[in-house]
C-alpha cells in the first residue's frame, strides 16, 4: 500500500483537487475475549496515510492505509492466566461529505469500505501447563466516520477524525480509531 501510494504522489502533484493526509491517533480494540476469558480493552497508537479527491466543495474520495498499533493485553480467570498479542492494519476506501461551517471551518461525514487484516497470538497457563496458538483474518467490513476540518492555508488543512470499522473478525471484538491528521491539497 505505501509502495503505491509512493507511485501516485508524483501524479498527485499533477492533478488539482488531489490531496494526502497522514495522521496519528488512537485506535481501541473492545470487547476483547477468548475462551470466555475478558481481556481489557487495548489502546495502541495507530497511524494513517490516505490519498484522495476532491470531486467539489462537497464530496471527496479518499483511499489509505491504516496501521491501528500492536499491542499486548493480559487475561486472567479461575485457575487461568495468559496474554493476548494482537495487530490489525487495513486498506480502506471512503466517501466523505463536507459542510462547511465557516470559511475555515468545515464538518464532514464518512461512509466506505475497509478491507482488515488481523494476527493474534496469544499463550495461557492452565493448570501449569501452557498452550500457545496464533492466527490470522482479513474480512471486508464498512466503516462511517465523523470529523472536523481547519483549513490553515489553502494547502495545508488540520483534522480530527474518529471512525469506527465494527466487528473486523469473524469474533466479537470492535475498532475503532481517533486520529488528529494534516492534510496538504495540491
Amino acid at each position: 500500500a505505501v509502495l503505491g501510494m509512493a507511485l501516485v504522489l508524483p501524479l498527485a502533484a499533477q492533478a488539482e483537487g488531489m490531496y494526502v493526509k497522514l495522521g496519528v491517533g488512537q485506535s481501541e480494540y473492545k470487547d476483547l475475549s477468548t475462551d470466555g476469558l475478558a481481556i481489557p480493552d487495548l489502546k495502541p497508537t495507530g497511524v494513517q496515510l490516505g490519498v484522495g479527491v476532491s470531486l467539489d466543495k462537497t464530496w471527496d474520495v479518499e483511499a489509505g492505509y491504516i496501521h491501528f498499533g500492536k499491542e499486548t493485553g493480559s487475561m486472567t480467570g479461575t485457575g487461568v492466566s495468559g496474554n493476548l498479542n494482537l495487530e490489525t492494519q487495513s486498506l480502506y476506501l471512503a466517501g466523505i461529505g463536507n459542510f462547511a461551517v465557516t470559511d475555515a471551518f468545515s464538518l464532514y461525514g464518512k461512509l466506505g469500505i475497509a478491507a482488515n487484516h488481523s494476527k493474534a497470538s496469544g499463550s495461557a497457563t492452565v493448570g501449569g501447563q501452557t498452550i500457545t496458538d496464533s492466527d490470522s483474518k482479513t474480512k471486508a467490513q464498512a466503516l462511517i466516520g465523523v470529523g472536523l476540518s481547519y483549513q490553515f492555508t489553502k494547502e495545508i488543512a488540520g483534522l480530527v477524525d474518529y471512525t469506527y470499522y465494527g466487528k473486523v473478525t469473524d469474533g466479537d471484538f470492535k475498532l475503532s480509531l481517533l486520529s488528529v491528521d494534516l492534510r496538504y491539497n495540491f
